[in-house]
């Protein structure tokens, strides 16, 4: 459906990729400090007939600012129960459907997947939208009818790696597109690859919105953690907490649909970091967009 969409004359193809996939091609062709990868990665996109690409960490900041904004008011009104982040489909399936009394702890805010998405579809109303990222859960939210999801197709990396394979592209041959380099988004949105970067991308974005709140914070990696989080949540031991839940060890640069070791991911992460002009969420030039992305 993808190859139909991109042979398609008339149809804008817009690819927005996960911070993952950027450490993941990297380590896959060997970029051991992540070199103009994302340049390259930009570059065989349009090669294999993609109009436009985009950062989902634009998304993730807009999550982050939207999150922070939930816990503060949250309880500021006197509201005992955790909050839980919701970015892992996985994840927030599982308290749902394990724990249905803390369904209604899980945030509101949208994946950054969902506000990217949706983002794009404002400037490219019939375009069609195609998620590049590990997860495989992914492909259940965009299909989510509560979510309305922009999302029309979902890619993993592994997928990603079939186009590639399909076009014969030399990666390491590509040249160098600098012009294409995502600076736009904040560290802390392109943190949210590993497990505890979407927690403390929200404790950074409160202490800048309420610098005297005090934050507490709990994370788990891999569902069965996860559940062993939410078994002392019920318990009481995390009232007022952020909880933060991925449901792949390591986070989401260990998802499903990823082929790269996630040891050498988390330090590709960590440069790609601190190569971001803005540090923090709140910072993001899009949230003036948030009333507009909501139905």
């Amino acid at each position: 459906e993808v190859w139909e969409a991109l042979a398609d004359k008339n149809t804008k193809v817009i690819a927005q990729i996960a911070p993952a996939v950027r450490v993941a091609i990297g380590d896959h062709f060997g970029y051991a400090k992540g070199e103009n990868v994302m340049g390259k990665l930009v570059g065989v996109l349009h090669r294999l007939g993609f109009d436009e690409v985009y950062d989902t960490s634009y998304g993730a900041d807009l999550t982050v600012v939207e999150e922070s904004k939930e816990f503060i008011e949250r309880f500021t009104s006197g509201q005992k129960m955790p909050l839980f982040t919701s970015c892992c489909p996985a994840w927030s399936m599982m308290a749902k459907k394990l724990f249905p009394d803390y369904a209604n702890c899980i945030s509101m805010a949208l994946t950054p997947m969902t506000l990217t998405a949706r983002l794009i579809k404002k400037q490219h109303e019939k375009a069609k939208v195609v998620f590049i990222g590990p997860c495989a859960a992914k492909k259940l939210e965009a299909m989510r009818k509560s979510v309305r999801s922009e999302v029309d197709f979902v890619l993993t990396f592994e997928e990603l790696m079939g186009l590639f394979e399909a076009k014969a592209v030399n990666f390491a041959d590509l040249p160098d597109n600098p012009e294409d380099a995502f600076n736009s988004a904040s560290a802390d949105a392109r943190g949210f690859a590993a497990s505890g970067g979407v927690a403390q991308a929200v404790v950074n974005a409160i202490k800048k919105m309420d610098p005297d709140r005090e934050v507490k914070v709990m994370s788990a990696q891999g569902l069965a953690d996860c559940k062993k989080m939410m078994m002392m949540a019920k318990a009481g031991k995390y009232n007022g907490y952020l909880l933060e839940g991925m449901a792949c060890p390591g986070g989401c640069i260990a998802g499903a649909g990823t082929l790269a070791d996630p040891a050498k991911s988390v330090a590709m992460l960590n440069k790609y970091k601190n190569e971001a002009a803005m540090k923090v969420a709140t910072e993001t030039p899009y949230q003036d967009s948030l009333d507009l992305l909501h139905y």
